[in-house]
């Protein structure tokens, strides 16, 4: 029965053939699937007040269709209908029975990560109907952080307790357009105190085990604030690299990374070229070849759109864990020695993940691996652009390979915000989005924080409008 009424919803094997032995018998059968057969009004179990006894005559069922604006199907989708609340299946499809002598019905369309849309169904009675509806993805405000550009170093003094220093920061709207008219007050530096229950660092990562201390801001706003316009556009060549491990389906159960992802290939301009990569490491890696699956040759823009139907697939394979800098490094390597590309294109990597590295023995194997790739990276001249997702991404890891690489480092806290800022890297990549660069001065609580070699992390409130949201910031002490 499950396998026929599956046939029911989607149009498929004896239920297509159904209307060459007439609607009515489709339709009892779509009914009886739904729970609905023998139940019309009427009175009697009879037809539309003729008697009849065809149960199919009261009942008009539209089939609806939910797809996101590339055209995939959206599984798991709420249509809430005049019978309440269903479910669309694994092909973004469900029926929808309206009762004669109704011919419409308002459908409010839902799923998380999505913006909700109501539509109007309409049937025709003892017919089958088709509705497709298009849901576009929720989106809000978000940002990411880089080493300044202006060539000011942080100073330190008092010791090594005080230091003053300069951080780029991108913030773009729902629409991964830039944010121009923010000021000073719109920007607030969090004062950092660790927390004792978390193993990794929060305030300042230095050479010497549990040397984390608490630092608070001379001012929480910043002491000075410049916006800096962005540089024409210029044409690059980018290897998107994809975590595909198990806590994605955590993290991004609905495949937002996917979805941004073509619009991130979608927005290639002329000259323009991208490679699309996944990672995941056994046991339970899901992609065609763990710990790595690099898929085909770079496209350009015209091209780009033949990598759709591989991100389709990647959103059931998911699971493994990260082995994100063997992977990164393998990646790096492709880019910087593919011959088939422009000669002198500027070339990077952009990393996405919801995690840290899980395959190194030990935080000092991971810090080992993070600084050759780090190395490599630079010596390639190939930056590294991390976006992560969640609270549990490593922000240290990511903002040193990005910071240390001459990359930016852009953070999301949910799904609603990827898109907007896979919309903005590309503007990144070729030099064109404009950043603000901020100064601030902070205080540590004990002597000798702040010196050469250790890592100040850190968090600003970014308020824009009615939005709040934090965006993480790295700065290395030279």
């Amino acid at each position: 029965m499950h396998r026929i009424c599956q046939q029911a919803a989607t149009g498929s094997g004896d239920a297509r053939r159904a209307p060459h032995r007439g609607w009515s018998a489709w339709l009892a059968l779509a009914l009886t699937c739904l729970g609905l057969a023998g139940c019309g009004g009427g009175g009697g179990g009879g037809g539309a007040g003729d008697g009849s006894g065809d149960a199919s005559s009261n009942y008009g069922v539209v089939r609806v269709t939910v797809k996101d604006s590339f055209g995939s199907a959206v599984a798991g989708a709420t249509v809430l209908g005049p019978r309440g609340a269903l479910s669309t299946d694994a092909l973004g499809t469900t029926l929808v029975v309206i009762h004669w002598p109704d011919v419409t019905a308002n459908l409010t369309v839902s799923r998380a990560t999505y913006a909700d849309k109501t539509v109007v169904a309409t049937s025709v009675t003892g017919q089958v109907s088709d509705l497709t509806v298009t849901l576009d993805r929720a989106t809000s405000a978000a940002g990411g952080s880089l080493t300044s550009r202006s060539g000011v170093l942080p100073t330190v003094g008092n010791a090594g307790q005080q230091m003053t220093f300069e951080i780029e920061l991108v913030v773009v709207d729902g629409d991964s357009r830039p944010i121009g008219n923010l000021g000073m007050a719109n920007f607030q530096l969090r004062p950092c105190t660790p927390d004792p229950a978390n193993t990794r660092v929060d305030c300042v990562r230095g050479s010497v085990a549990g040397a984390d201390v608490a630092y608070t801001p001379a001012m929480s706003a910043p002491e000075a604030a410049q916006l800096i316009a962005g540089l024409p556009a210029r044409p690059y060549a980018a290897a998107l690299l994809l975590d595909q491990s198990g806590s994605i389906v955590q993290s991004d159960p609905t495949g937002a990374r996917l979805f941004s992802t073509k619009a991130f290939l979608g927005g290639l301009g002329d000259g323009d070229h991208a490679l699309l990569a996944a990672f995941a490491g056994n046991p339970g890696a899901m992609i065609p070849t763990a710990p790595l699956t690099v898929y085909e040759s770079f496209r350009d823009r015209a091209s780009a759109s033949a990598y759709f139907p591989t991100l389709d697939s990647l959103a059931a394979q998911v699971g493994g864990n990260t082995p994100l800098y063997a992977s990164l490094d393998s990646v790096r390597q492709q880019l910087a020695t593919d011959a088939t590309l422009p000669v002198g294109i500027p070339k990077a990597v952009v990393l996405f993940t919801d995690g840290a590295d899980t395959s190194c023995a030990s935080p000092d194997a991971c810090r080992v691996s993070r600084e050759q790739s780090v190395r490599l990276a630079n010596q390639d001249q190939v930056p590294i652009f991390t976006i992560g997702l969640s609270t549990g991404v490593d922000v240290a890891a990511l903002g040193e390979l990005a910071s240390q690489t001459g990359g930016a480092m852009l953070y999301a806290d949910t799904a609603d915000q990827l898109l907007p800022l896979y919309g903005s890297v590309g503007k990144l990549l070729s030099l064109s989005l404009p950043t603000y660069r901020l100064r601030w001065t902070v205080q540590a609580s004990a002597p000798g924080a702040f010196v050469s070699g250790n890592t100040l992390l850190g968090r600003v409130q970014v308020t824009t409008g009615t939005k709040t949201f934090d965006i993480p910031l790295i700065v290395g002490i030279p």
